[in-house]
């Protein structure tokens, strides 16, 4: 990206740069925000995904109580990572000329990327799974594969963020 591209964004941006530069509460409002986002949605998608990954071989009855539970448990991980995403952005606007070529910043924006795809095909998963499928022992395989994808991603972005925040 070029210089001159980056220097308008950054123009555009100083106002809060300076103000989240200046103010220590700002400052850990914002990352405490950020960090709570990522606990809930993560706190969450985690036990959701250990308790997917228990019941693989679990009677039909436990089966469907899961994937009821998994029904359920999308939308506070969606407003987990939504809040965790505004926040990045205030974070991201707060020092644009460090993240924006930062490798460590689009490796975590990939791994984002990744999980919001994992999770799309885990709906997927429990939602042909709730409707009766065709081929149950496909969805469930399907529904395996993306809950233990979704315990790597979460651990991929915490480090990610964690490089990013000491080495960016």
């Amino acid at each position: 990206m070029s210089a001159l591209i980056v220097g308008s964004l950054a123009d555009a941006v100083k106002p809060w740069a300076s103000l989240y530069a200046d103010s220590k509460g700002v400052a850990t409002a914002v990352t405490f925000v950020h960090l709570a986002g990522l606990l809930a949605a993560g706190g969450f998608a985690l036990a959701s995904d250990r308790a997917t990954l228990r019941t693989f071989e679990a009677p039909e009855a436990d089966r469907m109580r899961q994937l009821e539970e998994l029904h359920a448990i999308h939308r506070p991980v969606l407003l987990g990572l939504t809040v965790t995403m505004l926040s990045g952005l205030l974070l991201f606007a707060a020092d644009l000329k460090t993240f924006l070529p930062s490798p460590f910043f689009w490796t975590k924006m990939g791994l984002i990327a990744l999980l919001l795809l994992n999770g799309y095909l885990m709906t997927r998963a429990e939602r042909a799974l709730r409707g009766g499928p065709a081929d149950p022992v496909f969805w469930w395989k399907r529904l395996r594969v993306t809950a233990l994808a979704s315990f790597a991603l979460w651990f991929a972005v915490l480090l990610a963020g964690t490089m990013l925040a000491n080495l960016a």
